[in-house]
């Protein structure tokens, strides 16, 4: 099936109509649904990138409106959905715009790391440059009609590298790079109510893919910095969330490169590592043992997604493939454009966008329902709500579709 184009005449048209909105102060809808909410990376602390709730476009989507920001959306990077759309425009700071119409509701405009925030409790823990910052997810104290209001509690932690993922009243996520800071690279936990650290877990490189967390554990993928070794390996650690204490640690691969981009995914027994351009790799959650791996050609850098015992793994060939989540067995697979971003998965069906800006849905048994193009470069995921698709590019644009 053919692509349609969403022209820029379209775009510019949405733009337009969103700004105005903004300047004439009009607030939009009031929020989605709770159940289709998407509140951190992957929609949950496992980062499952699934929420059987969440209800994407019907049919064919088209441009409902598009914000247009100084931002670059990292790979696998997620805006996140609840009474407002959440866009960490990095150094454009974050916005608060209406899921409706794209109206700027308000605007913080902190130098702010290139990742995807996390939301609880009415607070947005938005990775800075010289730390994790607490922002007031209704943009805080108001005056002469415009927020002011935004800081809650801030938090030192030099170089934060990954999204924070939320669970156990805390926010955990990787911070610093080995030789690059005081600290060196290091997992470390947040508590919710002051941003005070609980604990810190030294890792020899650093973590880039959010923390998945389960059943009282976080798994970080490290990465390995040696850029010359051509046999470069990664490392998946099993953290105690309560305390930091090490559970176990499994070093990842031989050759061709293992060094993990995307975040790790946990569930049904195991921990599911996309290891850059080598394979992805499922762990025994327990163990770290080896359970089974995937090794698709040019390897798998982002984030898959899990729901009902289904893997869906987005790879660098191109290739969106469906596996029985126990054995790795395929289900289905369909052809799409190099993915830097992961699928996501909702009440319609699966999602991805390839890095050229082609958005395609499928239905869960790989029945294809749509295909557009947005505007490259994409490496970020889309995120399903209340009948809306929201995906973010390389060139600073924020697609609302419908």
């Amino acid at each position: 099936m053919p692509s349609t184009t969403l022209s820029r005449r379209e775009l510019l048209a949405s733009a337009a109509t969103a700004g105005a909105a903004a300047t004439a102060g009009c607030t939009g809808s009031d929020g989605v649904p709770d159940d289709q909410r998407w509140p951190q990376f992957g929609f949950d602390a496992t980062n499952a990138a699934a929420n059987p709730d969440a209800v994407g476009p019907s049919e064919e989507p088209t441009v409902a409106w598009v914000h247009a920001a100084g931002s670059y959306y990292r790979n696998s990077t997620q805006p996140l959905v609840g009474d407002a759309v959440y866009a960490n425009a990095w150094f454009d700071g974050v916005f608060g715009l209406a899921p409706a119409d794209g109206a700027v509701r308000w605007h913080d405009a902190g130098d702010y790391a290139q990742l995807t925030p996390a939301l609880a409790d009415g607070t947005l823990a938005v990775p800075h440059r010289d730390g994790l910052r607490g922002v007031a997810a209704d943009g805080g104290l108001r005056a002469f009609g415009r927020a002011v209001g935004f800081g809650r509690w801030r938090t030192d932690l030099t170089n934060p590298e990954s999204s924070p993922s939320v669970a156990d009243e805390a926010f955990v996520l990787g911070v610093g790079t080995a030789g690059h800071g005081p600290d060196g690279g290091r997992v470390a936990a947040v508590e919710r109510a002051d941003g005070s650290v609980r604990w810190e877990y030294s890792v020899e490189t650093s973590v880039w893919g959010a923390p998945a967390l389960a059943d009282g554990v976080a798994y970080a993928a490290a990465r390995d910095d040696d850029e010359a070794d051509p046999d470069t390996r990664g490392t998946v650690h099993a953290i105690d969330l309560a305390d930091g204490a090490a559970v176990w640690s499994k070093r990842l691969g031989e050759s061709p490169r293992f060094n993990p981009v995307g975040a790790p995914v946990v569930g049904d027994g195991l921990v599911y590592v996309p290891t850059g351009t080598g394979p992805l790799v499922a762990l025994d959650a327990d163990t770290g043992d080896e359970a089974w791996r995937l090794a698709p050609p040019d390897g798998v850098q982002a984030s898959p997604a899990l729901a009902d015992g289904v893997l869906y793994v987005a790879g660098l060939d191109g290739t969106l493939r469906a596996v029985d989540a126990a054995t790795g067995d395929p289900e289905w697979t369909e052809a799409g454009e190099k993915y830097y971003g992961g699928p996501t998965v909702g009440d319609r069906g699966v999602y991805a966008v390839g890095a050229d800006g082609e958005v395609v849905s499928w239905t869960r048994n790989g029945a294809e329902r749509w295909r557009v193009r947005i505007d490259p470069p994409v490496s970020g995921s889309p995120v399903p709500a209340d009948g809306m698709l929201y995906v973010g590019t390389g060139d600073g644009l924020l697609y609302g579709l419908e």
